[in-house]
């Protein structure tokens, strides 16, 4: 049963410390610490209420589940809850009865800490599958753990990631119908990859200090965990350890007895849980964008849920929202499949199509009277929005996903084979060549060694574009193309957005020996700097292609690299690899290539008309695409140079 009929309050993903004490729930501590599981992050969580809590708690569906998921499902609901301890790094899942022990000796430990009993604490793990739970480890950080107590979360909120970018969190504070005291909701999750409803592979934690029954309490979670986390999916797959815990103390003084208030207290607890689920999809493994798929006219809001849920894990639906592009017909595929998986009937006469609200299918075949710069331009935001309208009733599901990149590929194949664990129980990951195969090693060598002898001395120019500051690869993956590049003798100039990305690349280059230094636009100084084995970095905060040209050919620039959010230069037939400058122009001029992103094509016909010898058009959200391109045969862009085939 969901009772979130009332309209939801608004929720706040962002914390400010001035602002903790009127926005974290009354008589909740949290901390972090690390006690060694990870290598140099922490890596283990306390949530304690400084007096027993009512909890509540939905795990994962999977029969394939974790020590902590059978535990916890044995003491919640119940009203005896003082405490939570997480441990990251090692999910202590298919260690058979060693790892249930090490489970239960844990929330023992911390129990005799507080002077409480052990069906008091709650645990939870999340991480590596099948390590035994490192017990002496955790054991050593208790005191730590119980001592650095405080009321900001956001030490907890770090201790429990993965492979997550970054924290989680969403708050609200409401009064209640009826009341005067207002309650107030602190919602804390992790979760990255192994996503997928049922539940999505996530640990989310709420604390409230409103008053609950637990009975109450597990019916108002079990209703909003639909549309929030088993409305979203990543990959597909669901995780052993996927658990949701709310915690209400009481403390307000504010009951949750009258219906009104049962609904408004329902309504603000699945906003939260919403805020929270759609972090988590959006911080997919290797995501660039976040996917909201919203089914309308569905038979019911079951079939709805099928099939929103079933586009929204569609690896092909996936990729298209990674490349921006309108592909209704990948869409369609994902309904039908979803339809036929689940038995929902529906008919292509009265389906409806729609992204960025603009509608492409209706029924009666594709609409071609949308606009296509808009609808563009929508696909490339960081949140796109998909809607499918059925016409067979009044059924309605929204889930959420994310794009599939080139990232998700490399977190989940090569780099997984880096994994080791210590003796003592620690989890590490390596990330250089030695992690890899000898075949793809020996692949990268023969390669690498043949191209960087055609680069000594040659002034190199990266740009990268303002548009794409943030959305794919970090500014220290670029810092280690530049870094190489000096060391193969390449001279860079590299042109960023902003004095943040300045620095860091400024401190990554000092690191590894080589001089780095920030420039004015001037094309003498600029050169001797180059000349002298410096790393050039110019501030340019707006984009201006034509300076940026202007300043590559007085500073004798024999390669310009430019760094967007596309893979490089694409046609009515798909990605461009290679173009002379005249078949460049050509093609701008008759309108040939997507216009989306118009500075990139300012850009290109610029270096094409002034004769820059090789621009290089590349997609910043893919991985070292500064020496995939340059030091290897294929390239991973575009490559405008006149020794290209028309």
């Amino acid at each position: 049963m969901n009772d979130s009929t009332a309209t939801p309050p608004q929720v706040s993903t962002t914390l400010d410390t001035d602002q903790l004490p009127t926005i974290v729930p009354r008589g909740f501590g949290f901390s972090g610490v690390r006690c060694g599981i990870k290598t140099g992050r922490s890596d283990l969580g306390l949530i304690l209420s400084a007096t027993p809590a009512v909890g509540a708690g939905v795990f994962t569906r999977s029969p394939v589940r974790a020590a902590c998921c059978t535990r916890n499902a044995a003491l919640v609901p119940g009203d005896r809850v003082h405490a939570v301890v997480v441990n990251s790094g090692n999910a202590n899942a298919m260690t058979g009865a060693a790892g249930a022990r090490a489970n239960e000796v844990v929330a023992e430990e911390v129990a005799k800490l507080l002077g409480a009993g052990a069906g008091e604490v709650l645990t939870a793990s999340t991480g590596v599958i099948g390590v035994p739970l490192p017990v002496d480890l955790i054991g050593d950080g208790l005191d730590a753990l119980v001592s650095e107590q405080s009321i900001d979360p956001r030490p907890f909120a770090e201790a429990i990631l993965t492979t997550d970018t970054g924290t989680k969190l969403a708050h609200v504070q409401l009064t209640l119908p009826g009341t005067g005291t207002p309650v107030r909701l602190l919602g804390i999750a992790k979760g990255s990859g192994m996503i997928h409803p049922n539940m999505a592979t996530t640990l989310g934690f709420v604390c409230t200090d409103a008053k609950l029954s637990p009975p109450l309490l597990q019916r108002l979670l079990a209703g909003a965990i639909g549309p929030s986390f088993n409305a979203i999916s990543v990959d597909g797959d669901t995780s052993t350890n996927d658990m949701v815990l709310v915690l209400a103390n009481g403390q307000s003084g504010v009951d949750v007895e009258a219906p009104a208030a049962v609904e408004a207290f329902a309504a603000a607890l699945q906003a939260v849980l919403v805020a929270l689920a759609k972090q988590v999809a959006q911080d997919g493994e290797g995501a660039t964008r976040l996917l909201e798929v919203e089914v309308t006219g569905a038979p019911d809001d079951t079939a709805a849920m099928h099939i929103a849920r079933g586009v929204a894990k569609s690896s092909l639906v996936k990729c298209s929202v990674f490349a921006g592009q309108p592909n209704w017909g990948r869409v369609a595929m994902a309904v039908g499949q979803a339809a036929l998986e689940h038995g929902v009937a529906l008919s292509t006469e009265t389906l409806r199509i729609s992204a960025g609200g603009h509608v492409l299918y209706d029924g009666s075949g594709e609409r071609s009277e949308f606009k296509p710069p808009d609808l563009k331009r929508r696909l490339r935001e960081s949140h796109v929005h998909w809607s499918i309208d059925l016409g067979a009733g009044s059924g309605r599901f929204v889930a959420y996903g994310c794009d599939l990149s080139y990232d998700y590929v490399r977190i989940n194949a090569d780099e997984d084979k880096g994994i080791s664990v210590s003796p003592t129980g620690q989890v590490s990951r390596s990330l250089t060549l030695s992690a890899y195969s000898p075949r793809l090693k020996q692949q990268l060598l023969v390669e690498g060694l043949a191209y960087v002898r055609r680069f000594m001395g040659l002034k190199l120019m990266v740009y990268l574009q303002p548009v794409a500051r943030g959305r794919g690869e970090s500014i220290a993956g670029l810092a280690q193309d530049l870094e190489l590049c000096l060391d193969a003798g390449l001279k860079p100039l590299v042109i960023v957005p902003d004095n943040e990305a300045a620095q860091q690349l400024a401190e990554h280059a000092r690191a590894g020996g080589h001089f780095s230094t920030v420039v004015a636009p001037d094309p003498l100084s600029i050169g001797q700097l180059l000349d002298r084995g410096h790393l050039c970095i110019l501030v340019r905060e707006v984009s201006a292609p034509d300076a940026i040209v202007d300043l590559a050919l007085k500073v004798g620039i024999h390669k310009l690299v430019a760094l967007g959010t596309e893979q490089g230069l694409r046609d009515a037939h798909g990605f461009v690899p290679r173009l002379s400058p005249e078949t460049l122009l050509t093609g701008i001029e008759r309108g040939r290539f997507d216009d989306s992103d118009p500075d990139l094509l300012v850009l290109a016909r610029h270096a094409a008309m002034r004769g820059v010898p090789a621009l290089h058009i590349l997609d910043a959200r893919l991985p070292h695409a500064v020496v995939g391109e340059l030091f290897t045969d294929q390239g991973v862009g575009t490559l405008v140079t006149r020794q290209a085939l028309p």
